[in-house]
C-alpha cells in the first residue's frame, strides 16, 4: 500500500475534460468530479486524485485522521 501524504486540493470547472476527452470522474463512485486533491508518495512523485463533493469530505477526513 502507498503511503500518500495529503498536500492541495483544488476545484475543477463544469467543463473540464480529461486527455482522453471524456469527462472526469470521481474515483470513488464514478459520479462527475468537483475536486482534485493531490498527494504526495515521495521519491518526487505526486498522484492526483478527483473526486465528487460528497465523496470528497469522506476522503479529507480519512486524510488528516491518518496524518
Amino acid at each position: 500500500m502507498m503511503n500518500k501524504q495529503f498536500l492541495s486540493v483544488r476545484g475543477l470547472t463544469n467543463n473540464q475534460l480529461s486527455a482522453s476527452g471524456k469527462p472526469k470522474m470521481c474515483r470513488k463512485c464514478g459520479s462527475p468530479a468537483t475536486k482534485e486533491i493531490l498527494f504526495d508518495v515521495g521519491n518526487d512523485i505526486a498522484v492526483i486524485e478527483r473526486y465528487c463533493d460528497p465523496c470528497i469530505q469522506t476522503v479529507l477526513a480519512n486524510s488528516r485522521s491518518s496524518a
